[in-house]
């Protein structure tokens, strides 16, 4: 045990953590790091596990005789930040998992590698000149229109991008919103904080979309707030102009009020909603098309945001960083085509539970309740004289 508790404080040391940062990103005490590193408790294997996935080593080296060696996977370390670091390998181990149960399964995917030609720039395109031009063609080539866009989650799940929510703690601590990775077996991936608003969420998506389309070459782009190198601007300026095109905006502007003009911060929250961006991507999208003055600009983003939205009757908690989740996210890190086809490998007999929870890193419990039992039959109230209403509308 005394090689596994050298590696440990080995491991931590290298990259200059400290007992309670590591505590903190794995969900546990600091004084049970120091009795790791001191040998005189040993962690468990989902403990080493998160502990590999932290430092950036492989698993296996931790356990084993021979020196620390580093995970395939190291060039994802963010440094002085382990729990988003921590969820991030989790993502990336996923990717490996299941492109290996894939393979196990006898599938050959088609994966998204580039884009389709009449959208394809080269791969590492940073002109932000042309972002309006070039979102208008991707809402054209997908048969979007120029209206809200659809939930962007399922939109890239049936495009055949994969998209992980991981909690990576909010903004204003990780700086991480998501991050793009090209996948040698899977292709384009994405992962999303979740521990952003909705409309964070949403931008977060599109921007991870853009590094997709335009940034392919780079195989890995973790994106952070407080990191604007080219890529990083292009992707955000494309993703405003994708979410809310301008002349869409001005259409309901017109709609609204018989001229494009935003009379009032209400008339911008009410935007933000009808396409599904946050408030702060609407107000950057009017000062951008000239349709608030600067003034107004400075003034609106003062604003509570929540005051706003509960003085138009609106949800909000949708305008709220939702708190934390614990370690153990579950099934909901998963878009619906993972898990739809790994539900239907355990019912065929293609696979058992058990190599079904190792894949998705949950216990056997968590699967067999969340995804294989069956749905409660306990319609409510309300549910059951709705569905005696539309009875009516059945054929005799």
């Amino acid at each position: 045990m005394g090689s596994l508790a050298k590696k440990l404080r080995e491991a931590r040391e290298r990259l200059g953590l400290t007992q309670v940062e590591v505590a903190q990103a794995i969900g546990v005490v600091r004084e049970l790091i120091s009795l790791w590193e001191s040998g005189k408790r040993v962690p468990s294997l989902a403990y080493i596990r998160d502990l590999a996935r932290l430092y950036g080593v492989e698993e296996e080296s931790l356990l084993g005789e021979g020196p620390l060696r580093p995970a395939e996977t190291e060039g994802f370390h963010l440094r002085g930040a382990p729990a988003p670091n921590l969820e991030l390998r989790r993502w990336l181990d996923f990717l490996n998992a299941w492109a290996e149960f894939l393979e196990d399964l006898g599938e050959k995917p088609k994966p998204l590698r580039r884009p389709p030609r009449a959208l394809d720039k080269g791969g590492a395109y940073t002109d932000r000149r042309s972002v309006a031009q070039l979102a208008e063609q991707v809402r054209a080539y997908y048969d979007l229109g120029l209206d809200a866009l659809p939930d962007l989650y399922a939109f890239l799940d049936e495009l055949g991008v994969l998209v992980y929510r991981a909690p990576l703690e909010p903004l204003a601590k990780s700086k991480i919103s998501g991050a793009f990775y090209n996948h040698p077996k899977l292709g384009w991936s994405i992962l999303v904080n979740v521990d952003t608003t909705p409309g964070r969420q949403a931008f977060t998506l599109a921007h991870e979309f853009a590094h997709a389309l335009y940034h392919y070459r780079t195989p890995g782009i973790v994106s952070r707030s407080d990191e604007k190198p080219p890529m990083e601007r292009f992707a955000d300026a494309w993703a405003a102009h994708f979410l809310v095109p301008g002349r869409a905006i001005r259409q309901q502007l017109k709609r609204l009020n018989g001229e494009a003009r935003v009379r009032d911060a209400f008339q911008a929250l009410w935007l933000a909603r009808y396409f599904r961006v946050s408030y702060n991507t609407i107000l950057i999208r009017l000062r951008v098309e000239r349709l608030i003055t600067p003034a107004d600009y400075e003034e609106w983003r003062s604003y509570s945001v929540s005051d706003l939205a509960q003085r138009l009757g609106l949800p909000v908690e949708e305008y709220k960083v939702p708190e934390a989740k614990a370690r153990g996210w579950d099934l909901e890190r998963y878009p619906l085509s993972v898990l739809e086809k790994a539900r239907r490998a355990i019912e065929g007999g293609l696979a058992s539970v058990a190599e079904v929870a190792a894949v998705l890193d949950v216990d056997r419990t968590t699967l067999e309740i969340e995804l294989l039992s069956p749905p409660k039959k306990e319609p409510t109230d309300v549910q059951a004289l709705e569905a005696s209403e539309l009875e009516d509308v059945l054929p005799f």
